[in-house]
């Protein structure tokens, strides 16, 4: 039986071993881009954990829509994944067409916040 841990330790050590000149690719940021509405084209590159979508002053990600509250959304990055969560908006988050208190953004979602429709897009 020793001979089989002695075995796996081998195999498992020669594992381990970095392979030389390999790097890792760096992770490309999350992007948000206005299809919709006012500042079509605009695009917002995600690089904090914590984003706030709004008109407000307050907002991280600045929306130029009365259509859309002061602090309309929140953005939370976790594990390289954001939530976005309403922050009892007054017209709501529209996601793929279904209206959502929170959810996990996947890429291509299209986010709907008042008259501004936003794209998701990982990695881009």
């Amino acid at each position: 039986m020793p001979r089989e841990t002695q075995e796996f330790d081998e195999f498992h050590t020669q594992v381990a071993v970095r392979v030389k000149g390999f790097r890792p690719t760096a992770q490309r940021p999350h992007v948000f881009e206005v299809k919709q509405g006012p500042g079509l084209g605009q695009k917002f590159v995600l690089d904090q954990n914590e984003l706030i979508l709004g008109r407000g002053e307050k907002a991280t990600l600045t929306l130029d829509s009365e259509e859309v509250s002061r602090s309309h959304a929140k953005l939370t990055r976790t594990d390289g994944e954001y939530t976005i969560e309403d922050m009892d908006s007054r017209n709501g988050i529209v996601l793929n067409g279904l209206k959502v208190h929170a959810a996990v953004l996947r890429d291509g979602d299209q986010v709907q916040l008042g008259d501004v429709v936003l794209s998701y897009r990982e990695g881009v």
